[in-house]
């Protein structure tokens, strides 16, 4: 996923790119948002920028082997946790 893949969202875009453009990047990241929202693909998307090894100003190149393993989801340096809830066939 790349940014320019997601419509609209300039503001958000800008900021996590000048975060990684300042090398103050937090070292953990909640993208939160309502169901249909384009959290996730934000969120892929700036875990490809930050990993790129020949990202520019505005995107992720999309063609280099860390891009390559993102986008298959092999990368082993990218986690994800999705929030789980009790109901009464399943248990905490």
């Amino acid at each position: 996923m790349l940014f320019k893949d997601i419509p609209g969202q300039e503001a958000v875009k800008q900021k996590l790119r000048e975060a990684v453009a300042g090398d103050h990047v937090a070292h953990a990241q909640l993208f939160a948002g309502l169901e249909g929202s384009a959290n996730l693909a934000m969120a892929l998307a700036f875990a490809n920028y930050l990993n790129c090894e020949d990202r520019t100003h505005e995107d992720a190149c999309g063609r280099c082997p860390s891009c390559l393993k993102n986008q298959k989801f092999i990368r082993p340096d990218l986690h994800f946790v999705f929030p789980t809830a009790a109901t009464p066939k399943f248990k905490r």
